[in-house]
């Protein structure tokens, strides 16, 4: 696969630059008891999701007559596996404890409960298992590849989201299970202090970047802006407790999709940041939800405490 590492043009005069404005919570409510009733359903889906991952990674190609042949070009529409995640407003994403990494420093799988701004589950996102990856996690640390299932609340998968072995910058992309067509990629793009990403759709062939990321040293939030900087989504970590976070690998995070969830959350903070007037389609939103994972990932696993930025 060919690797981006571009950004638009300008990005050195500041034309893409990212708001450091401090946005409130999310416009997700509190999830609860919700957030238990998602890690119940996970761990029943866990456990069959390889079975799943051997069936779905060997689909290919179909052809002329697939969906994503659509006039506009999208390669997931509303009736995809992860259509009821990806056409919510916005997603409350909770990454599960791990117990041995916080016990004896054993990095183990991540797993994250997928829940709507009611609260509800919604999905589930299960990173795969084989020895090898076992291995890799304790070795690679936060430069190891992994290969995350996104699936819905039955547990069957829809979209695979693959990082390979990273030295410095990361990225990811992010895959159509149906077809095996390649959806979009999140790139992280190196910078001394600021922590910024660009992302990028599938167009045909190539890949066109549709938003950036610039934000500052420590910053927990991550808006994403297009071309004429308005942000289009956003990816949003929330404080769980100082005990969550000091003791604990647990995450959670808000992930907004459109204008009205970013409007709520400009009410609730008192800011305000330019909004774009239209909202993602769902190959987009699938790649804002792959740079939530390596956002997580990059600066908020314990083993990412050693990271840069």
């Amino acid at each position: 696969m060919l690797v981006l590492s571009v950004g638009f043009s300008g990005v050195a005069d500041g034309v893409f630059a990212g708001s450091e404005l401090l946005l409130g919570a999310c416009g997700c409510s509190s999830v609860g008891g919700a957030a238990k009733s998602a890690s119940n359903e996970l761990a029943k889906v866990d456990s069959g999701c390889h079975k799943d991952t051997l069936s779905e990674s060997g689909a290919e190609l179909d052809g002329s007559s697939d969906d994503s042949d659509s006039l506009d070009g999208q390669i997931l529409e509303s009736n995809h596996g992860a259509g009821a995640i990806l056409e919510l407003s916005s997603l409350r994403v909770t990454r599960q404890l791990e117990m041995l990494n916080i016990l004896v420093g054993f990095e183990q799988a991540n797993r994250y409960a997928l829940m709507d701004p009611q609260g509800n589950p919604a999905g589930f996102m299960v990173e795969e298992q084989t020895w090898s990856s076992i291995f890799g996690r304790q070795l690679y640390g936060m430069h190891r590849p992994f290969k995350i299932l996104v699936m819905d609340l039955n547990g069957n998968p829809c979209l695979r989201i693959s990082r390979p072995f990273s030295f410095i910058n990361s990225w990811v992309s992010v895959e159509n299970l149906e077809n095996g067509q390649i959806i979009g990629e999140s790139h992280q793009e190196w910078h001394i202090w600021r922590r910024c990403y660009n992302l990028f759709a599938s167009q045909g062939s190539d890949m066109s970047q549709f938003a950036r990321v610039d934000m500052p040293f420590l910053s927990w939030e991550f808006p994403m802006a297009d071309e004429q900087g308005q942000t289009v989504a956003g990816v949003y970590r929330d404080f769980s407790g100082i005990g969550m976070e000091l003791f604990t690998d647990y995450g959670l995070y808000g992930v907004c999709f459109d204008s009205a969830s970013l409007r709520q959350r400009q009410a609730a903070s008192g800011t305000l940041i330019p909004l774009a007037d239209y909202d993602l389609d769902l190959d987009k939103r699938a790649v804002v939800l792959a740079a939530a994972v390596s956002i997580d990932f990059d600066y908020f696993s314990r083993h990412s405490h050693f990271g840069p930025g």
